[in-house]
């Protein structure tokens, strides 16, 4: 048999879609590889007893499937005959997706699950298109506002002195500067009971831990902003009150958004709920039930855990799971197989699941001062993921969408719950326990956003998010680092100098990244200089 006879059928097609992976064969050197051939000569090439394949004519590009001495032999015959002739082995492509830097991302398998870390390649932003600073509020047991991997990303009321006595912003609440306590009446968002329990501070770090900071873990909601509403009461007994007030507070701050065209209240885009009553139905909490509508009124989606309890909620009682608003999304948890775990479920009332076992998250730092993260499980933790997903949905849609939401809150909200609901990924294990019946798809519900968006505007990809100027965070700040947060990715040239105006720090860093010192620097007043390519932002920076 003929070298030509030997290697016919062997001939590999390199793929024309330049971001798919290419398996490579790992052939041993007496076994045929695939190899890309570049030569100008087509008449000396067909002399040759080798199959090749010509993939480009002018630039005299071919494809081989041949051994290292069939390669070997061909190119010494080049040499001989004076013929140029360059050969390469394929190589597989590797697509180069985004990874946030944060140490723990391996043992948060749950990203993986729901598609996120596919989904951050669509983009990463903590505004929206109209340069709006997307907040997500959290209504639980408190959040710890210290904890390393939440003070980047903690909303702050900027137009509050904080714990003056006074309500200096006029939004109806006092010293609001974190957020508030429904559950006591009082601007106090993280008390001992939110130490000993934990369970919002880990629900918020799923939701939206800093990502890309170099510490800890990602959140799903990448990089927004997280409010804390503090639902549960340490004076007296715990109620759904607390509840109620809490989601007045949300309602109030985004409704004051909307009627002063932006300069006052809060841009909540998604609220999570991680708290509820067993054996409880819709007409015993109207109050609680009618609230949802109120907030979808102002353009804002909840999503509530259901019950961990293995109960038909149907039929035994849940809230909010069996609350009817259709700007309510209930989730019920799976592992990290996609397989259903025991928990609530109900084929009418709760719409679909996510990774709610083996979760890993932060904890209350005064937990664990040296390493303040823990693992979960729990319906609680499923339902940031969704919450999470939504407020970054609404950092990357299409304007349209963004003036939809501002004229008619109800239709957007319905677009945004269709794509979350529609994209999920069926498990038989699911089948008659949610209405989906399947399991949350962060990068599917994506691609049906990308879809209404590409028919409504079709040029929305193309546009650059506007630029604005980077804000620094923390500050104040311990002087261990710092973050300067941008709407897009662009490298910063950085120089810090202190009061005395001199140098203390020179260097570059990627905007939402954190700049990291080895020894921190003392209490005082600094001033960073910050050069981009667009623009030179000088900003103060205090240290305690």
């Amino acid at each position: 048999m003929g070298i030509k006879q030997a290697i016919t059928g062997l001939i590999f097609i390199l793929s024309v879609c330049a971001n798919a992976a290419v398996s490579k064969l790992n052939a041993s050197p007496g076994l045929p590889k695939n190899y890309l051939l570049q030569c100008r000569q087509p008449q000396w090439l067909k002399q040759q007893p080798y199959t090749l394949r010509c993939v480009d004519q002018s630039f005299g590009l071919y494809q081989i499937a041949a051994t290292d001495i069939q390669i070997n032999n061909l190119k010494h015959r080049a040499a001989e005959d004076n013929i140029a002739l360059q050969i390469q082995e394929e190589h597989p492509l590797q697509r180069r997706a985004w990874l946030p830097n944060d140490p723990y991302l391996s043992s948060q398998k749950y990203l993986d699950v729901i598609q996120m870390s596919k989904a951050c390649d669509m983009g990463r932003n903590a505004v929206n298109r109209n340069l709006d600073t997307l907040v997500v509020a959290v209504i639980d047991d408190g959040l710890d506002t210290s904890h390393p991997d939440i003070k980047p990303v903690i909303w702050m009321n900027r137009g509050e002195i904080p714990w003056n006595g006074l309500d200096d912003d006029g939004n109806g609440y006092t010293d609001d500067y974190y957020g508030w306590n429904g559950g006591d009446s009082s601007a106090e968002v993280f008390n001992k009971e939110s130490v000993f329990y934990g369970h919002g501070t880990s629900v918020a770090g799923v939701l939206g831990a800093a990502t890309d900071n170099g510490i800890g873990i990602a959140g799903v909601a990448y990089n927004a902003k997280i409010m804390p509403v503090l639902c549960y009461a340490s004076k007296g007994i715990s109620s759904d009150l607390g509840v109620i007030r809490s989601m007045l507070y949300v309602y109030r701050q985004k409704k004051l958004w909307l009627t002063t065209n932006k300069q006052k209240g809060i841009n909540v885009v998604a609220l999570n709920m991680s708290v509820g009553l067993d054996a409880t139905f819709p007409n015993e909490t109207p109050m609680w039930c009618e609230l949802f509508d109120s907030l979808k009124s102002v353009g804002i989606m909840s999503v509530s855990a259901t019950t961990n309890a293995d109960n038909n909620v149907e039929l035994v009682g849940d809230i909010p799971s069996l609350c009817p608003s259709d700007a309510l999304i209930v989730t019920s948890s799976t592992g990290l197989d996609k397989q259903w775990v025991k928990s609530g479920y109900g084929k009418v009332s709760v719409d679909l699941a996510a990774p709610g076992d083996a979760v890993y998250t932060i904890s209350p730092v005064q937990t664990s001062p040296s390493n303040p993260y823990r693992g979960e499980s729990g319906t609680s933790f499923a339902a940031p993921m969704i919450a999470g997903t939504i407020t970054w949905l609404n950092s990357v849609v299409c304007k349209t969408y963004l003036q939809l939401m501002q004229q008619n809150p109800d239709s957007a909200l319905k677009l945004m719950r269709g794509w979350i609901l529609g994209s999920v990924e069926v498990n038989a294990s699911l089948t008659n326990k949610t209405v989906t019946g399947g399991v949350l798809q962060s990068y599917g519900a994506w691609t049906k956003m990308d879809a209404w968006c590409m028919a409504k505007e079709p040029t929305y990809a193309d546009e650059s998010i506007q630029w604005v100027r980077p804000v620094l965070l923390p500050n104040p700040s311990s002087g261990d680092g710092c973050m300067f947060m941008g709407s897009a990715s662009e490298l910063l040239e950085l120089t810090l100098f202190d009061g005395a105006g001199r140098v203390v720090f020179a260097g570059e860093a990627m905007t939402n990244a954190r700049v990291q010192f080895a020894d921190p620097l003392s209490a005082g007043i600094y001033h960073w200089q910050v050069k981009t390519k667009r623009g030179t932002v000088q900003m103060p920076w205090v240290i305690q």
